[in-house]
């Protein structure tokens, strides 16, 4: 009885429950919602969809995973949870594998923002995967010395991470300047150091080279996401610093709006009071600060540095699942280098939040097997195959991104549907019609 009570059971323990209730979370997170989806994952499924002829904006990796995964299920939308939950997965079993910071990395992808992102169809899960797998990378690098091994590792590596988000490069670009900092700092061979920077670099150039082939463009076309010029200092930078604090706080986690409304005031303190401990354990450890540390530090600053660049000429939505990728660092940093007894009491804390947001789902979602069922019955005497949504205005974001809207053309794209849109059709359209009104019905 003494020996199962160790702390070493303890914690295994936890380990487990921690993996059981992230997985239950999934699947209920799926269930009781409306498919998770956003723009962006309709996108994502109709390039899985026609792979060669459906040419958008981003990367190939991710649809390809999908479409493959498709073949499987028997669906575009299953496939795109089955990536996600795979993703998370593979980080879990690696870690233990490779026992690389096991705890640590269970708790950082089983909680926020991970765990809310891992049950959306985008692209983040995969990309958090091969992200993961470049940090062990350097952290062996650190640790020993180049070697061939890890430069083919690099290589492939980077090749799969831009293929899944153009992002990649930034990851690319700080990792490239760390082991440059490293060789010169630990005085490793500058061949060894270049061999490094050739495999990397080649397997970022020929995804690219390939995106070209595929579009016409090495990064898509982004023409249309230029944004007018905005006052840096009096309008910009206050906003995304505010932005930063506000998505960093961990109460984020939290998907009961009652509780959430309550306590938002407290989101920005929170954020800093994250990014204070930070550089507080760095601060602590300045003598000695690990390299692996170090590389955590330098990416995080870098990747936050690349998304204010983003930010700063681009347009793209300002949430964390854009800054979830520094805030992957910000979190290593800090729950790489805790005591263990605090470890296992975050794990508690992880496991509350988890079973709060079951508890959430259950009793104030739907179950969107009714929802479903009443698309199949809508669908199913349309001919040709044919569904028209007619919009009472197609310039509203609100409208087109309504959730309902958004997993009614899932729905569509499962069943093999072509998708027509518009505020008013063509007389002689073929096929149902049905305005976004109705759709949004359904789901009450």
């Amino acid at each position: 009885m003494e020996d199962l009570l160790s702390p070493e059971k303890k914690s295994r323990i936890l380990d487990c429950i921690i993996i059981l209730g992230t997985l239950s979370f999934f699947v209920l997170k799926v269930i009781y919602s409306s498919g998770d989806l956003t723009p962006d994952s309709i996108q994502y499924v109709l390039q899985a969809k026609d792979f060669w002829n459906y040419k958008v904006n981003f990367p190939l990796g991710y649809p390809l995973a999908i479409k493959t995964l498709s073949y499987i299920t028997g669906s575009f939308f299953t496939a795109s949870k089955v990536v996600n939950i795979l993703s998370y997965l593979g980080i879990v079993l690696f870690s233990y594998r490779k026992k690389f910071y096991f705890p640590q990395t269970l708790v950082i992808f089983s909680f926020y923002p991970f765990m809310g992102l891992y049950t959306y169809s985008l692209s983040e899960p995969l990309y958090y995967f091969f992200n993961y797998l470049i940090i062990y990378c350097v952290y062996r690098i650190s640790r020993e010395r180049f070697s061939p091994k890890y430069s083919i590792y690099l290589g492939i590596l980077f090749f799969m991470l831009v293929s899944v988000r153009f992002s990649g490069i930034f990851v690319f670009a700080v990792s490239i300047l760390f082991l440059a900092l490293l060789t010169w700092k630990k005085n490793y061979p500058v061949r060894s150091y270049v061999y490094t920077v050739a495999a990397a670099s080649l397997g970022v150039f020929l995804y690219l080279l390939i995106n070209y082939m595929y579009c016409g463009y090495t990064l898509g076309n982004r023409s249309h996401l230029h944004l007018a010029p905005v006052s840096v200092f009096h309008e910009f930078i206050p906003h995304f610093v505010i932005s930063v604090l506000h998505d960093f706080s961990l109460f984020n986690a939290i998907m009961h709006k009652g509780i959430l409304s309550r306590i938002s005031f407290i989101h920005i303190y929170t954020g800093l009071g994250l990014i204070i401990i930070a550089l507080l354990i760095v601060f602590k450890k300045r003598k000695k600060l690990s390299n692996f540390n170090l590389y955590l530090l330098f990416s995080f600053c870098g990747i936050l540095l690349s998304i204010f660049y983003s930010y700063y000429t681009t347009v793209i939505d300002d949430n964390i699942r854009i800054k979830s990728n520094a805030f992957l660092y910000l979190e290593m940093i800090i729950v790489f280098n805790i005591p263990r007894h605090v470890l296992n009491s975050l794990k508690v804390f992880v496991l509350l939040i988890l079973g709060l947001n079951s508890f959430t789902l259950i009793t104030h979602y739907k179950n969107t097997a009714h929802l479903l069922e009443k698309y199949d019955t809508f669908i199913k005497d349309c001919d040709q195959k044919r569904v028209h949504i007619l919009y009472k205005n197609f310039k509203n974001k609100k409208e087109r991104n309504d959730a309902a809207v958004l997993f009614f053309k899932m729905r569509l794209i499962d069943k093999g549907f072509q998708i027509d849109e518009s505020e008013s059709p063509a007389s002689s359209d073929s096929g149902c019609r049905i305005n976004t009104s109705e759709i949004i019905r359904m789901n009450h």
